[in-house]
């Protein structure tokens, strides 16, 4: 009788795509927070709108990490799909979980953060 090798085994798809997804919303997230900090330290320099565009800045940012939060959201419930397959290598299914996890736990922690902030003023 044949005996499966682990190794025979390929790597679930699932698995890979949130991978990928956690890699790209880390990228996103960095391309949000520099573009943010950039504008803000132009803003810093000498405007005269500064509340104006500092709002919009702020604005933008705030999308960004919405919709890359969103794609978290996604990202970990393929990596769940992935380490449910069966005869599937779940390394990528892991790694894309754990990524996309801790990007939800420190969106959700700046969440709460904000909200407390906001009570006590």
């Amino acid at each position: 009788m044949y005996e499966e090798n682990k190794r025979d085994f390929k790597h679930s798809g699932p698995g890979i795509a949130s991978f990928v997804i956690g890699l790209v919303s880390l990228i996103g997230y960095i391309i949000a927070f520099v573009v943010v900090g950039v504008r803000s330290a132009s803003l810093i320099n000498g405007s005269d709108s500064f509340i104006a565009d500092s709002a919009e800045s702020i604005f933008y940012l705030g999308i960004s990490v919405l919709i890359l939060a969103a794609f978290n959201v996604i990202g970990g419930v393929l990596g769940i799909i992935g380490l449910t397959l069966r005869k599937r290598r779940k390394v990528f299914g892991i790694i894309g979980t754990i990524i996309n996890a801790v990007f939800l736990l420190l969106f959700m922690l700046i969440i709460s953060t904000v909200l407390v902030n906001a009570g006590s003023v």
